[in-house]
């Protein structure tokens, strides 16, 4: 799956930076592991694609079972390890195979909101408590990954990474209905948290304070680099000296 997924995303990597433009903002916060979940809100199906395409990593889709009615998109998905979950009932087979892949060391990648976002202010919609069992049973991460706006042809958008996070506080416990809205709540407070810190990133161009202070640190490695290496080269020169120095006082 994963060979098929890095081959496809090769693919349609160019058309769509081509036609659907995306900056990813706040990088730093990416996990170096793959085992983790991304939520994200959710616009048109274009949503998995500009994600999958833009931030790096293979995650699992987790994706609504009508989309796999089609024969050829359903053994697409498959080769590509789209889960399919039944949305009208607690689908256990779903459940078993998103944890099951956590602890194979895969990513998730869920639309927690359940559906579509149709709101006129993209403001995010109630999250549902699938995630949160996911996580919680999973013993992952959660990565916010937010979409600035619906994908249109040849207009510029965003991807913000939120701050990771976890729900290591609610492993060990009943996860009854009260439990599963209190850690829902806490990923709706992240989610809500990462996009307005990306409209304000997006508002103040931050992403070019993030490039000048990169380029300033490396600048900063390559002349402590070059200092030591000057160091030990002054070093070898005396020791060669004295090692000279020594030699002629024993003949």
């Amino acid at each position: 799956m994963r060979k098929f997924y890095k081959f496809i995303r090769g693919v349609f990597y160019l058309p769509f930076k081509i036609f659907y433009p995306t900056k990813v903002l706040n990088k730093r916060n990416m996990p170096y592991t793959e085992r983790l979940i991304s939520v994200s809100n959710h616009y048109t199906w274009k949503d998995i694609p500009v994600l999958a395409i833009n931030v790096p990593g293979y995650r699992r889709f987790i994706a609504k079972k009508e989309i796999g009615n089609n024969k050829l998109v359903r053994k697409l998905a498959d080769m590509l390890g789209v889960i399919f979950i039944d949305r009208g009932k607690a689908d256990m087979r779903a459940i078993r195979e998103s944890i099951g892949a956590l602890k194979a060391g895969d990513g998730l990648a869920i639309f927690p909101e359940g559906t579509r976002n149709k709101s006129e202010d993209g403001g995010l919609q109630e999250i549902k408590g699938g995630v949160t069992l996911l996580a919680i049973k999973g013993n992952a991460p959660i990565v916010p990954m937010i979409i600035a706006k619906k994908e249109r042809v040849f207009r510029k958008n965003y991807i913000y990474i939120g701050e990771p996070f976890d729900l290591a506080e609610y492993q060990g416990r009943m996860l009854d209905g009260d439990t599963l809205s209190a850690a829902s709540d806490k990923v709706a407070a992240h989610m809500q948290r990462a996009k307005e810190e990306m409209e304000l990133f997006i508002k103040e161009k931050r992403w070019k304070e993030q490039k000048k202070a990169f380029k300033a640190r490396v600048k900063h490695i390559k002349k402590q680099n070059a200092l030591s290496k000057k160091s030990y080269a002054a070093y070898l020169k005396q020791a060669k000296k004295n090692a000279r120095k020594k030699k002629a006082a024993n003949a």
